[in-house]
C-alpha cells in the first residue's frame, strides 16, 4: 500500500469525494449521493442566496440516453413544486404530456405568432435585433449593419419584426450617428425579406397572437420538426419573447428557463452573444438558465471566435451536470472546464441516470431517482416499453 500524505484541501482536489461536505440544501430533492448515500437536493436560487456559486445558471451535458433530458424535465416539475415559474424551450417535441399535467398545452410557433420584441426595453431590442439579424443572413453583421439594426429597433413604441424590416428598408429614416444608405443595409433588407417569406414569417412577424398568462407555472414551446438554420432563429426569438414575459410577471418571484438542444445558440457569433448576455442578466432577471448540450464537441464546427465566446460561456456557470461522456469529449473537460483527472475517468464510468455534478466548485456523484408520478410525463423511451 501507498501511503499519502495531504491536507484536506489537497484530498478533496485530487479526489472530491473522499473528503465530503454537503452543500446543505434541504429543498428540491434531485436524488442519491452515491458516496454517502444521502439525499441529494439542489435548488439553483438558495444555492445562489447560500452563497454556494455566484449565479444560477445551469449546464447540463450528457451523451444521448444517458438521462440529460430526463432531469431537465424532472427540474420542470420539481422547481414548479417549489413556487418557481417554468419556461422549457423544447426543439424536440417531448414536452406535451408535461403541458398536460399542468394544465396547458406548447405553444406552437406557426399556430400562433411569436413576436421576439414584446416587451423588451431599447438595449435588448438592439441585442435581439442583431442577433435575428446575423441569424437569418448566416454571418456576422457588418459594422454599418450592426449600428443599422440598433437604428432600427431603437424605438420607444410597440416593435414588431415586420415594422423593423420596414424600418431598415428606408435607411435615411433611421435615427443614427453616421449616415446610412440603401447600399449600406442591401443585404441586411434582403435577408428580412426573404424571412418574412419564409416558414419563419408566419411565427415571427406580427404582433404575439398567442395569449398567455405570464404567471402560469408552466409554459413551453414546442419547436420540433424546422432544420436547423429556422430552429437557431427560432430558438433566439423565443428566448426574448420569454424575456418579455418577465415584464408581466412578480419581478422576485424565481424564473428558470430550460433550454434544451443548447449547442443550437452557439452556432454563430451573434446567437452566442445574446445566449452570453442572457446569461449574464440572469441574476438581475431573477432567472435560472438551464442550458442543455451534449458534449462539447458540438462545438466543434463553429468559427474560432464564436467558440471562445461559447466556451467561455459555459466555463463562467459554476453548476455543471455532467453525464456519461465518450473518452475524447472527457478529456477536453480537464482542459476547457478545469476538471482533475478522477473526474475526467468518473464521467467515462457514468451509468444511465448518474451524473457527476460539479457546484461552486465542489463534486458529487449522483443518481437522479424519479417518481412513480413523473415517470410517465418525462420518461422518453415510452415508445421502447420503458427503462428501467
Amino acid at each position: 500500500m501507498i501511503s499519502i500524505e495531504a491536507t484536506t484541501a489537497h484530498l478533496r482536489a485530487a479526489v472530491p469525494w473522499l473528503a465530503h461536505t454537503s452543500l446543505g440544501l434541504d429543498q428540491v430533492p434531485i436524488g442519491i449521493d452515491v458516496h454517502t448515500g444521502e439525499p441529494f437536493c439542489f435548488d439553483p436560487f438558495t444555492a445562489y442566496q447560500k452563497g454556494i456559486v455566484t449565479d444560477p445558471v445551469m449546464i447540463v451535458l450528457g451523451a444521448k440516453g444517458s438521462g440529460k433530458s430526463t432531469l431537465i424535465k424532472s427540474l420542470g416539475v420539481r422547481l414548479a413544486a417549489v413556487g418557481h415559474l417554468i419556461r422549457h424551450i423544447d426543439p424536440k417535441g417531448e414536452t406535451e404530456p408535461l403541458a398536460r399535467f399542468f394544465g396547458t398545452k406548447p405553444i406552437q410557433p406557426g399556430d400562433v405568432v411569436v413576436n421576439p420584441f414584446d416587451g423588451l426595453d431599447m438595449g435588448d431590442r438592439a441585442r435581439m435585433a442583431g442577433a435575428l439579424c446575423s441569424a437569418a443572413l448566416r454571418r456576422p453583421l457588418t459594422p454599418i449593419e450592426q449600428i443599422a439594426a440598433t437604428a432600427g429597433a431603437g424605438t420607444e413604441m410597440a416593435l414588431t419584426l415586420e415594422g423593423f424590416a420596414e424600418q431598415i428598408s428606408q435607411p435615411s429614416s433611421l435615427l443614427s450617428p453616421v449616415q446610412i444608405s440603401d447600399r449600406d443595409v442591401r443585404d441586411l433588407a434582403a435577408g428580412l425579406a426573404v424571412l418574412a417569406r419564409s416558414s419563419l414569417g408566419s411565427m415571427l412577424f406580427g404582433e404575439s397572437t398567442v395569449d398567455i398568462d405570464a404567471t402560469a407555472q408552466y409554459l413551453s414551446v414546442d419547436l420540433a420538426g424546422h432544420d436547423d438554420q429556422t430552429m437557431s432563429v427560432l430558438m433566439v426569438a423565443v428566448t426574448g419573447w420569454i424575456t418579455g414575459l418577465w415584464a408581466g410577471a412578480d419581478r422576485t418571484r424565481p424564473k428558470v428557463v430550460l433550454l434544451d438542444e443548447f449547442w443550437r445558440l452557439l452556432g454563430d457569433r451573434a446567437t452566442a452573444e445574446w445566449a452570453k448576455y442572457a446569461f449574464k442578466m440572469s441574476r438581475d432577471h431573477g432567472t435560472s438558465y438551464v442550458a442543455v448540450l451534449q458534449h462539447l464537441g458540438d462545438l466543434r464546427s463553429v468559427d474560432t471566435d464564436t467558440r471562445a465566446i461559447a466556451l467561455g460561456l459555459l466555463a463562467d456557470a459554476e453548476t455543471r451536470v455532467v453525464y456519461r461522456q465518450p473518452p475524447d469529449q472527457a478529456a477536453a473537460l480537464g482542459e476547457l472546464l478545469g476538471f482533475s483527472t478522477e473526474e475526467i475517468d468518473t464521467v467515462q464510468r457514468l451509468t444511465p441516470g448518474r451524473a457527476l455534478w460539479k457546484v461552486g466548485g465542489r463534486s458529487f456523484v449522483v443518481d437522479h431517482l424519479l417518481t412513480d408520478i413523473e415517470r410517465p410525463l418525462i420518461d422518453t423511451n415510452q415508445a421502447m416499453g420503458g427503462r428501467q
